[in-house]
């Protein structure tokens, strides 16, 4: 009977130590999709970051397109002014110049 019962807590033993196994690998494999999903959100949150960053850039590219488009519509505008006035002051001079040769040809045909 006593090594019936030798046996008996033997095998008990065994069994404890079987499920307290049992346990620490089902943790453990619980752990490791928790692990695992920790890692891919953690990837996740970094692409996200870097896409961020990249729109952050392209923001600030568009914003400095949009200061240079800017500057060359003003110098278009400029240099509109400036050909209007250009074209004015050459209209004045071809008036001037009509009325000097007028002026000329008057003399010519009419000596005093």
């Amino acid at each position: 009977m006593a090594e019936r019962d030798r046996i008996g807590e033997q095998l008990s033993t065994m069994l404890q130590q079987a499920a307290a196994s049992a346990e620490g690998q089902t943790e453990v494999t619980l752990r490791n999709p928790q692990d695992e999903a920790t890692k891919a959100l953690r990837e996740a949150i970094e692409v996200q970051r870097k896409a961020a960053e990249a729109v952050t850039r392209a923001a600030e590219a568009s914003i400095t397109s949009a200061r240079a488009a800017e500057k060359a519509a003003v110098a278009m505008e400029r240099k509109a002014k400036y050909m209007l006035w250009s074209a004015i002051v050459a209209s004045v001079s071809a008036v001037a110049s009509a009325v000097s040769a007028y002026y000329s040809y008057w003399s010519a045909v009419h000596p005093r």
